[in-house]
């Protein structure tokens, strides 16, 4: 039957909207998600960023997502969810609980890291997503929102802060690429402000400086 994957994002735990929280709302939905998991017997669910709403989120919000995750595992054990930090998230808290995560299958990669060498450190990028058979059939490259301090110097003549963003895509991407066997298929996921799109008044932060930084589809690798 293939790979069974739901895609999600932006679920904004712990926002409130004039003042009102926000949980009823967010806890219906996550109990959605639940009943649609397990009526798709999905193999995995990607999360693409702002899981929460601030970098500093109530202790509601955090409690709902532990607890999203737990009975997501109760009732699907092979469950894989990989899900990486949008410019809302703080990466560090986001990452924090990994030694107990990964026990439960849950991979999150709130910013890229650096070898002792420098080199990009692409095995917490790119994900290998099994199916029910346990075989692995795709591949994820999971690019959470990247900062300027996440991006390689590039030489270039335009945009430095664009040119970095393709030059990091283009190395996971290349990694991903030496990893998957023929039939395995690729996916990429990563938290972006596109050119063509417009920021909201009310709610956005702004992403790499606004709209002067806005990313050009361009930058990703052809075949994407």
């Amino acid at each position: 039957m293939g790979l069974r994957i739901i895609h999600s994002a932006d679920w904004h735990l712990g926002h409130s909207l004039h003042g009102l929280g926000r949980d009823h709302e967010h806890q219906d939905f996550l109990d959605w998600l639940l009943i649609t998991l397990e009526a798709r017997q999905a193999d995995a669910l990607l999360i693409a960023g702002d899981i929460f709403d601030t970098a500093n989120p109530p202790a509601s919000a955090q409690a709902m997502l532990y607890r999203f995750l737990v009975a997501a595992k109760r009732r699907l054990p092979r469950l894989q969810v990989v899900a990486i930090a949008g410019n809302h998230d703080s990466a560090a808290r986001l990452e924090a609980p990994s030694p107990i995560l990964d026990a439960l299958q849950v991979h999150v990669v709130g910013s890229p890291r650096r070898l002792a060498d420098g080199r990009l450190d692409t095995d917490r990028l790119v994900v290998p997503l099994r199916d029910a058979a346990g075989q692995v059939s795709a591949w994820c490259a999971a690019v959470p929102f990247l900062r300027p301090s996440d991006l390689p110097a590039t030489a270039t003549d335009g945009d430095p802060l664009i040119a970095g963003v393709g030059a990091l895509y283009a190395q996971v991407i290349a990694d991903l690429e030496a990893r998957r066997q023929p039939g395995q298929s690729r996916l990429a996921m990563g938290h972006c402000y596109m050119v063509g799109t417009r920021l909201s008044d009310l709610s956005e932060r702004r992403l790499l400086g606004g709209n002067q930084h806005a990313l050009p589809v361009g930058l990703f690798p052809e075949g994407l």
